[in-house]
């Protein structure tokens, strides 16, 4: 498993105890966004992921005066329908005087099974419970007793405040809960999802210094994965947050570039709504690979504040050897009666091999069915063969172990024999 590092850039500078930090590029940070994608992945399908957010925002060009967002995370699916995981964030404001701890523990359940449905549909709870600390520093503060004209900031922190205040450190039980939904539809295979999630749920902490709950942060996001023929794939987007009185609308754009199976660049850009535009760029490599780089620039109401920074993300996604979330982890079994000729019944645990075996499966006992029966229509036969042709493209893509080669090269040639059939049967009405 590799580390993966994500340095993210949180644009509002002024943090306080009761708002969580901001990320721009969300959707690579699915725990904080929804607990229920703990184990999906909206931009690859796939294994355990494992990423580090580190995020920094300034109001000029003194790294001293920004705030700074951190985060690192792993999730990963057990079965088909259960996924675990776990986060750490940290959130400190400017020259640290707030600073928000999280960590959390999280799981998820599909309600609906996509290994059940040929990866169609996906419906999915998700839970997360942990500590939050909160803690204000008054070391840095400065009061209107401390006033020196002869200081170069105008305050003297050697002046006696006349204040009793002191640090205050606090302790809650946090906890977080989300729903997710996907479908794909169409011939291009377009995927549609959405969730809705809410965090600091009831959270309240037990110091007796400080009266003090965590707002509650609530999140609507929804996404739209469009395939424009083999090369372009477009990712409309939408989130929505409110916490307290603050509310933000997060509108966004990506295309992706397919140059070949190897790499895909991307562009990108977001509006949040009266706050900032983000453009990215970024590139998805080998598959399981995601780097986004982000410029961001405040407009609206905050541009007068000149905030401004970079964001960076990268995700990693190990799959090797490890059940996945959308497709049967079972053996394969395909001596079935369908089946004219033998095939070599496969020892194998890798999701790919599975997948492929699986489909190739699916594929020969729908033709078998559609070649041995009599009263069928061209229209019926010329849906099959489309639809078989899309998925036989859609395996080209899939990386097989040399192992399954000879049981592959079985199952090609009885699907050659009952396409041939099939096309027999066109040609004679």
């Amino acid at each position: 498993m590799k580390l993966i590092i994500s340095i993210l850039f949180s644009f509002i500078g002024i943090i306080t105890l009761a708002q969580d930090a901001r990320y721009y590029q969300y959707d690579l940070n699915t725990l904080y966004l929804n607990p229920a994608l703990t184990g999906e992945r909206i931009y690859a399908f796939k294994g355990v992921q494992l990423n580090t957010n580190n995020g920094y925002h300034t109001t000029n060009a003194s790294r001293e005066s920004g705030n700074i967002v951190s985060s690192i995370g792993v999730d990963m699916p057990l079965t088909n329908r259960f996924a675990i995981g776990q986060f750490l964030g940290n959130n400190r404001s400017e020259s640290g005087a707030f600073n928000t701890f999280n960590f959390l523990v999280s799981g998820a359940y599909k309600i609906i099974n996509p290994a059940n449905n040929d990866d169609k549909t996906c419906l999915s709870v998700g839970l997360q419970f942990g500590v939050l600390n909160t803690s204000m520093n008054t070391q840095n503060f400065t009061y209107a007793s401390q006033y020196n004209p002869n200081a170069a900031s105008g305050f003297d922190n050697t002046f006696a405040s006349g204040e009793n205040f002191t640090r205050q450190s606090i302790y809650a039980l946090d906890n977080n809960m989300g729903i997710y939904y996907r479908t794909r539809f169409g011939k291009k295979k377009t995927m549609l999802a959405t969730g809705l999630s809410f965090y600091h749920v009831g959270t309240k902490n037990n110091a007796n210094t400080i009266d003090h709950t965590t707002d509650l942060r609530s999140n609507f996001h929804i996404n739209l994965i469009y395939p424009i023929g083999d090369f372009v794939t477009i990712t409309p987007k939408f989130l929505y947050m409110n916490q307290s009185n603050a509310k933000e609308y997060n509108t966004g754009l990506l295309i992706n570039f397919k140059i070949n199976k190897h790499a895909e660049p991307i562009i990108g850009f977001n509006w949040i709504y009266q706050k900032a535009l983000v453009a990215q760029i970024g590139l998805k490599f080998n598959e399981n690979n995601i780097f986004r780089v982000s410029y961001a620039t405040s407009i609206g109401n905050y541009i007068a504040s000149g905030s401004r920074g970079m964001e960076f993300s990268y995700i990693h996604i190990s799959n090797r050897k490890l059940q996945t979330i959308q497709k049967s982890t079972k053996k394969v079994e395909v001596n079935e009666e369908k089946v004219n000729e033998v095939i070599p019944n496969p020892e194998t645990n890798d999701p790919e091999d599975i997948y492929y075996l699986l489909k190739m499966k699916n594929i020969l006992n729908r033709l078998t069915t559609l070649a041995n029966t009599e009263n069928i229509s061209n229209k019926d036969i010329q849906r099959e063969l489309d639809k078989v042709h899309d998925e036989l493209k859609e395996l080209s893509n899939i990386h097989i172990s040399p192992d399954m080669t000879p049981i592959i090269d079985a199952y090609i040639k009885q699907i050659e024999d009952k396409l041939k059939i099939l096309q027999q049967k066109l040609e004679k009405k």
